[in-house]
């Protein structure tokens, strides 16, 4: 078995670097990098490096200025990487694939007989899935008529749930970069303002935007960053981007008075209020909001270890499809805010 690590985008698409066993190399911008990048130039002299043992293959971050990232999150150690994963560093976006090495073939030449060591005492796996953690979830009806689902996040923190569900259903979040503390990624190239109404400087610094998952490779760190901040809530839709855009901008907009241009405005923005909206409005107001919207997946301010997701009946099947065990609710009826 050899591991193929092909560019899938940036300005190296098709580049392939391959590993055979016990092997290291460096990835970064510069030539003393075992393999260079240079027309990249967010990426660090020397960004990341793979390695390969009997276990199978690890990345770990050289101390890159703009970071390196395994299925959007920014990792901080060695972590394993699995077929299919991505690796992001710079504006170049690795996919990591395993090959068969035909009889009498050598994984790579000059490898035969290399020795093989064994994987790092202490060292485990990012889990893959919702089984392997024995991650579960509770069942409420809400005053709403939406069925509430509940988690911890110590089983699964929120922004590997939304990777999880955006397997099913596309991700859309909405973003207050102000709550969050920080402006908006400079890769993210189109800014969907959704108080629209306010001139481009004034919505720079006042509005959320709406962030969908093919605008941003990085989009889960969104929500693991904005998590306990009121800043982020993620929507899961099979709409295209310009239909949830205008349905985003409609909802939040109440119906002006006379001669007002643009009325009050509804916090469905925001995770303290949308959680309040989803779990107490009147049931013609709640499938008014979520129009074409399978679920909302939300923090609640009284309950920062927990995550929610909101939708109809079918948004407990959802998780179950993704491997998490629902368990009894430990108490009925809708959540206390």
């Amino acid at each position: 078995m050899r591991v193929v690590v092909e560019v899938m985008s940036g300005p190296a698409a098709g580049k392939k670097i391959v590993l055979g066993p016990s092997q290291t190399v460096q990835v970064g911008r510069t030539e003393w990098a075992d393999y260079s990048f240079p027309e990249d130039g967010h990426m660090s002299s020397i960004h990341f490096a793979l390695e390969t043992d009997a276990a199978g293959c690890y990345v770990r971050d050289l101390g890159s200025t703009n970071g390196t990232f395994v299925g959007g999150r920014r990792i901080a150690d060695r972590v394993a990487l699995r077929p299919g994963n991505e690796v992001l560093a710079g504006q170049t976006r690795f996919v990591l694939q395993m090959e068969d090495v035909p009889p009498g073939e050598s994984p790579l030449p000059g490898m035969e007989g290399a020795a093989v060591p064994a994987a790092p005492p202490g060292f485990a796996p990012i889990p893959l899935s919702p089984q392997q953690v024995g991650a579960s979830f509770t069942v409420e009806k809400c005053d709403s008529g939406l069925t509430l689902c509940r988690g911890g996040n110590d089983q699964i923190p929120p922004a590997d749930l939304a990777v999880l569900l955006c397997q099913s259903c596309p991700a859309y979040l909405i973003v207050d970069f102000r709550n969050l503390g920080s402006p908006p990624p400079e890769e993210l190239a189109s800014r969907n303002y959704l108080f629209d109404w306010l001139a481009p400087e004034a919505a720079a610094v006042a509005s959320p935007l709406l962030v969908g998952q093919d605008d941003l490779l990085t989009w889960p760190m969104l929500i693991e960053q904005g998590w306990g901040k009121d800043a982020v809530i993620c929507l899961f839709s099979q709409q295209e981007k310009s239909a949830m855009l205008d349905h985003v901008r409609h909802v939040i907009r109440a119906k002006p008075e006379r001669g007002d241009t643009v009325g009050a405005i509804l916090g469905f923005c925001w995770p303290s209020v949308a959680s309040m909206l989803l779990a107490h409005s009147a049931p013609a107001m709640v499938q008014q909001l979520l129009a074409g919207i399978d679920a909302v997946l939300v923090e609640l301010p009284d309950l920062p270890a927990t995550w929610q997701v909101y939708g109809q009946a079918r948004v407990a099947d959802l998780l179950a499809e993704v491997g998490f065990s629902r368990k009894p609710a430990e108490r009925s009826g809708a959540p206390a805010q």
